[in-house]
């Protein structure tokens, strides 16, 4: 009963710290095709949307969603329907061993056949518990606010463009995922002390083009080097990106990195690209002939003359194909080694934007957040929005 009471009291702290209405509230899934659902919680208010039936459960309450049940409510392929909300007066919320803090939203997924559940939760809030996941919270204060501004500017274009998904576009009832296909949050125990006044001290602020847009901000964990723009990575131009160098990052974290790609699992990588467009020229038949340009760490394509022709690659293709494992980061360099490649490279991650491990030196070396921000975006201006 005392860590309740202590979990009540802290509850409405954090509530009055960001008891703004001006303060967004983003809508983030943290669990996806579920067949059943299991919330837990004091004074539980559970409202079952699809017939509007409300019903308030008095103390500590576990409430259970068998999602196959709803299968035949979904009447329209590929579209979620929302089948429940649950919210409790002590404003924490329990799910998968985790408190929460905010409202659940309970989702049938696009096909129908399980459920998603969706935290509502304060946007200040959510980047307090953010900054544990993304980043390290023991981390100089300076080095968390940059990633502050920078996950929040992430969440608010998620926000506002209502894209989550190419498949369900302003369908979706979540405008972001807690996972690495977006960004990680947390949970309510995630948030600390100096997360919360990372999140607090830039309470509001993004990252803006000079023409006043809010466009997708990203990180990364260690560049190796060198940033990259969006289009190098993912072939999507984003306006204000800029590759930079980072001599920040060189002597944190994880060193330098090599692998190598066998001669058969490269020849089935050029049939793949080929076959995806990502070569002008068609390849086919056998390749009985495969020379590499002298290549180096710096340059982002690798040119090849393949039976006696050149062909240029995006040396990001090659960690699209092979996978993180193989290519850890985007910033990398080829060797010929007998019928396959000898991989030499630096950094970890995709490499566009904020250089985690480069803003944490940056910050041990008395750089403030705004200095950090405007290394990493020189094409970007600081703005506060509420």
């Amino acid at each position: 009963m005392l860590r309740l009471f202590f979990l009540f009291i802290y509850a409405i702290h954090l509530s009055l710290a960001f008891s703004n209405e001006e303060v967004p509230v983003v809508s983030v899934r943290i669990g996806k095709s579920l067949r059943s659902i299991m919330v837990t919680g004091l004074d539980l208010k559970r409202h079952l949307i699809f017939n509007d039936d409300i019903k308030k459960y008095t103390g500590k309450k576990t409430v259970k969603f068998n999602c196959e049940t709803f299968t035949t409510l979904n009447k329209h392929k590929n579209t979620p329907i929302l089948l429940a909300t649950l919210e409790s007066p002590t404003g924490l919320l329990s799910y998968a061993n985790d408190k929460y803090q905010g409202l659940f939203k309970v989702v049938t997924s696009p096909k129908g056949d399980s459920c998603d559940i969706i935290n509502d939760i304060p946007m200040e809030a959510y980047i307090s518990t953010l900054l544990t996941k993304e980043m390290n919270p023991k981390w100089p204060i300076e080095a968390l606010k940059a990633q502050a501004v920078a996950a929040r500017t992430y969440a608010l274009h998620k926000m506002r463009t209502q894209q989550v998904t190419k498949e369900l576009g302003s369908e979706a009832f979540y405008d972001l995922e807690s996972s690495e296909k977006h960004q990680v949050g947390g949970n309510f125990f995630d948030a600390t002390e100096t997360t919360t006044l990372a999140s607090n001290d830039t309470k509001g602020e993004v990252l803006t083009t000079e023409t006043g847009q809010i466009q997708p901000i990203f990180f990364h964990a260690k560049c190796g080097g060198r940033t990259l723009r969006p289009d190098q990575v993912w072939h999507n131009k984003e306006e204000g990106y800029q590759s930079v160098n980072c001599p920040f990052c060189h002597d944190i974290g994880p060193k330098g990195w090599n692998h190598f790609i066998p001669g058969e699992r490269l020849k089935s990588f050029f049939y793949w690209a080929s076959n995806q467009g990502y070569v002008k020229e068609k390849l086919s038949g056998d390749l009985s002939s495969i020379v590499l340009v002298p290549d180096q760490i710096d340059k982002y394509t690798v040119n090849f003359y393949i039976n006696d022709r050149p062909y240029i690659f995006d040396k990001a293709i090659l960690r699209k194909y092979f996978g993180r494992q193989l290519f850890p980061s985007n910033t990398f360099s080829l060797q010929k080694q007998g019928e396959g490649l000898a991989i030499l490279g630096e950094g970890l991650g995709h490499g566009v934007g904020l250089c985690q491990m480069g803003a944490f030196s940056m910050a041990m070396r008395g750089w403030s957040y705004k200095k950090i921000l405007a290394h990493y975006f020189p094409g970007h201006v600081l703005k506060k929005l509420y």
